[in-house]
């Protein structure tokens, strides 16, 4: 059926017009751009990856591409904060989990953590052609219900840290907490941490201000990721799990309020998109 170039003009600026003035359109437009271009991406990158499966570097590849892609058609900015606290002789990395654009902040900075693999629970090796490259780009997958699989793969993993000096990021919460408290931790990257004895690289996301799921907002913004010095754990037993637990957790706290207010308070004083970016650049010095 044919549509004229009429038809095809109004309905663009009638479109137009709906994102630019109704939030929950905004919203729900700019997730399926974000999900359709990383699935569509990861079509495009199965040959490349195909080739290496299971290797870490082939992340690195992605990000090159992915990462700056997807910020562009955001309109995001990522701003990394101290990576030089990275630990390059495998560490285990924890990171408060606040949305699926967590993974944007991961994608992005992946070149700068280079030797890094990431757990994630089973079922998203079952997300299409995402899951897939995923399972190429070293990402080991555990099953959250079952704790014996769970732990038997984290220690796996722990071991292949050790030996191919990997970074592993882990998320402790489990599952998004989307607002300005995170969620408890659990146990599992800090029993590995412990029973390995390796350091803990904790890194805070700040950025919920642009993002709301129950007011279904999603508009351009910038995300902060601050990453702390790591929590060595030589000598550490597990009897002191707990202790570590909320050491780490309590450190993420405090920076993650912090840069949560300032990104908030900047974003609310209105400036241009320049000087917001600026403010945080030179905050972060």
């Amino acid at each position: 059926m044919f549509v004229s170039w009429d038809v095809l003009l109004v309905s663009t600026v009638v479109l137009a017009i709906i994102y630019e003035t109704q939030s929950w359109f905004r919203y729900y437009f700019r997730f399926t751009l974000y999900i359709s271009v990383v699935m569509l991406t990861s079509v495009f990158l199965i040959p490349v990856a195909i080739f290496r499966p299971g290797n870490v570097h082939n992340t690195v590849i992605v990000a090159y591409f992915l990462g700056p892609l997807l910020n562009a058609l955001l309109g995001m900015k990522v701003h990394l904060r101290n990576p030089e606290n990275f630990v390059n002789d495998g560490s285990i990395i924890c990171a408060n989990h606040q949305s699926c654009l967590d993974f944007l902040g991961m994608i992005t900075h992946w070149p700068t953590m280079e030797r890094c693999a990431a757990i994630a629970k089973k079922e998203v090796n079952y997300i299409g052609p995402f899951g897939f490259v995923a399972g190429l780009c070293g990402t080991i997958f555990i099953r959250r219900n079952k704790s014996h699989d769970s732990h038997s793969t984290m220690n796996e993993a722990a071991e292949q840290v050790k030996q191919k000096k990997l970074k592993l990021w882990i998320f402790p919460e489990g599952t998004r907490s989307g607002g300005r408290e995170m969620l408890p931790f659990k146990k599992g990257a800090f029993y590995i941490a412990i029973n390995s004895q390796l350091p803990i690289t904790p890194v805070v996301y700040s950025y919920y201000y642009f993002l709301d799921h129950k007011q279904k907002r999603f508009d351009p913004g910038e995300i902060i990721m601050t990453v702390l010095p790591p929590v060595s754990t030589k000598g550490m037993t597990i009897e002191q799990l707990p202790e570590l637990m909320e050491k780490v957790r309590s450190a993420m706290m405090v920076v993650y309020r912090t840069s949560s207010d300032e990104i908030y308070n900047a974003n609310n004083a209105q400036p241009s998109s320049k000087s917001l970016t600026r403010r945080l650049k030179t905050s972060a010095h």
